[in-house]
């Protein structure tokens, strides 16, 4: 059964998690410092993240989704260096390219709304336990399946799959110009 990890995006800068391209990758933020293993090391490939504003200024502010998806590849950060797929990526650095033990997150099927962020009180929530944002530091991954039934089918009926706009803190660098015109929910990312 699939999970769905919910976290606060502290810094929405393009880069963790970073939208651009084909993918939207979950690689270096949400990853164990300690002994308790965090959304990298955990979550699984069917599994959601869903990365919601936090207070600091380069984010959304709370009750926002600023992306969710679904993770569609899991792999070791050396073997995401060495993927060509993924070559030239912001978050693709030579300095991590020999670990096995950190994990980036891939996904081909995402929403990333960055500055036009989703409403956190228009998910459904009949049946929502608790409440979705997670404050301050780690995750929440407490919800039952009902619910995240739910929330992927608002997603795909309410939004388009791809990049809605530029990250929280403004368009960074490595980020190219495409972002996808808004239209109606059935017509597949640019």
């Amino acid at each position: 059964m699939a999970k769905l990890f919910s976290y606060v995006v502290d810094h929405d800068l393009g880069f963790a998690p970073n939208p651009f391209g084909r993918f939207c990758t979950l690689a270096h933020c949400k990853f164990s410092n300690s002994q308790r293993r965090n959304i990298v090391e955990l979550a699984k490939v069917g599994d959601w993240i869903a990365g919601t504003g936090g207070l600091n200024a380069q984010s959304a502010g709370h009750g926002k989704l600023i992306y969710a998806m679904p993770v569609t590849e899991k792999l070791t950060l050396r073997n995401y260096f060495d993927d060509s797929r993924f070559r030239g990526r912001a978050d693709n650095i030579a300095a991590y390219a020999r670990s096995t033990s950190r994990f980036a997150l891939i996904s081909n099927d995402f929403f990333y709304f960055g500055t036009r962020v989703a409403d956190i009180s228009k998910i459904p929530s009949r049946h929502l336990m608790h409440p979705f944002e997670k404050h301050g530091p780690g995750f929440r991954s407490d919800f039952d399946q009902p619910f995240i039934a739910d929330f992927v089918a608002w997603l795909r009926s309410t939004f388009r799959r791809g990049v809605h706009a530029q990250p929280n803190a403004g368009r960074p660098a490595h980020a190219p110009q495409v972002i996808c015109p808004r239209t109606p929910p059935t017509v597949l990312a640019c």
